[in-house]
């Protein structure tokens, strides 16, 4: 028994040996590359279009079935304009007295750009569509590392006001060294820790020579953590003037990077 299944594996493995083929891709493109988030009612936010490339690599245990991975680098850019009031109670002023410290952001506009770096891993199923034409549909995990995660203010503002309860009175005007002002310029960088998601594509290819393919096709991905590391902080702190940013601030819930888009590039089998 044992040496017929020895035999039996030996059959399969040479089997699978000698319709095994590998491939290796370089693909550019790119789709609506979001950052998504819940708005708290304060804001519009918008999605813009973001640059992707991908380098592939699949293995083919036979004619059918294999598995992928490599890399991809996605660019994202995510807008929000912001109106929205911000209070902090029970602050002090200079002869003691307390007041309410207001924020009103108008019309703040924040755009948030990210390089994200990310490593699939998927099963691959090929079909032939013609003599020259095949089907590749791959689906399966991906883990997400972002490079480089900043934000920048690029038009309306911020003014800070002093509201007395007592006297129903609402102060405001440029005295900055009463805490009264108005700013519009700001800039920074996200933390964001890293993230595991679902991945989906499917590709055309075209056969140009034995060796060398036209790929093409489409790409979706969704992350299933998400992206913040530090807990969420008031969008603004008038005693430092730290605009901490949208994304890390308690309007938003969670960021889950979502990405759909195309890609387009070379096939080589080897």
């Amino acid at each position: 028994m044992r040496y017929i299944i020895l035999t039996i594996c030996v059959l399969l493995f040479n089997g699978g040996l000698y319709s095994q083929t590998d491939n290796v891709s370089l693909s550019f493109g790119g789709g609506l590359n979001s950052l998504a988030y819940e708005l708290d009612c304060c804001g519009k936010k918008s999605s813009d279009f973001g640059f992707s490339m991908k380098l592939g690599y699949e293995h083919f245990f036979n004619p059918k079935e294999g598995i992928s991975t490599g890399l991809m680098m996605c660019c994202f850019k995510t807008s929000t304009s912001l109106n929205y009031l911000q209070t902090i109670d029970n602050a002090v002023d200079e002869d003691n007295n307390t007041y309410t410290h207001r924020t009103y952001f108008n019309g703040l506009k924040e755009t948030q750009k990210q390089t994200m770096l990310i490593i699939p891993a998927e099963f691959v199923y090929r079909f032939s569509l013609s003599g020259k034409i095949e089907l590749w549909l791959s689906g399966g995990l991906f883990g997400g590392f972002a490079l480089k995660s900043d934000f920048k203010t690029e038009k309306g503002n911020l003014e800070t006001r002093r509201f007395y309860y007592k006297q129903n009175l609402e102060v405001y005007g440029d005295y900055p060294m009463h805490g009264l002002y108005t700013e519009s310029d700001f800039s920074g960088k996200n933390s964001f820790k890293p993230v595991l998601g679902g991945i989906f594509e499917p590709n055309f290819l075209v056969r140009l020579n034995e060796k060398v393919d036209l790929k093409c096709g489409f790409y979706f991905l969704y992350s299933f953590t998400a992206q913040n590391k530090q807990d969420f902080e008031r969008l603004y702190d008038p005693d430092g003037k730290n605009y901490h940013g949208f994304l890390n601030s308690q309007l938003i819930g969670k960021t889950h990077p979502m990405l759909t888009g195309f890609l387009l590039g070379i096939n080589y089998t080897f």
